[in-house]
């Protein structure tokens, strides 16, 4: 069963091993960036149906290309879910003002993790 398309963005790349395989599994169409500038490219020619993004990367941040995607009119309505060590409230309020559709804190269970993107992709539907 197709869950829709998740594009995941994390500079660790065992991360976005363990965590394509697991999205996989359950029925995601899973694209993997590295970094904030090769998911741009990608995410204008093709709308996922969710964005699950790290905020501390090289280059672009989350909270960054959070902004840049929602100021897109085309691409505003996607769900952007920030994943990230981050977990002050400062952070948190700041990532919603920007956008953010919910807010995970790493580390979290694999299951967890799943379990609340699938949430938000039914919602979305």
């Amino acid at each position: 069963m197709n869950q829709g398309l998740l594009v995941m963005i994390d500079d660790e790349e065992d991360l976005l091993d363990l965590l394509e395989y697991n999205f996989s599994r359950v029925g995601f169409e899973v694209k993997a960036f590295g970094e904030a500038g090769s998911a741009w490219q990608f995410i204008s020619q093709s709308k996922p149906d969710l964005i699950l993004c790290d905020w501390m990367m090289p280059g672009m941040t989350g909270l960054e290309f959070c902004k840049k995607i929602k100021e897109d009119m085309k691409l505003a309505d996607i769900p952007f879910v920030m994943f990230t060590c981050r977990g002050e409230q400062e952070a948190i309020a700041n990532a919603h003002s920007v956008g953010v559709s919910d807010y995970i804190v790493k580390p979290v269970k694999i299951s967890e993790l799943v379990s609340r993107v699938q949430s938000l992709m039914s919602i979305r539907k």
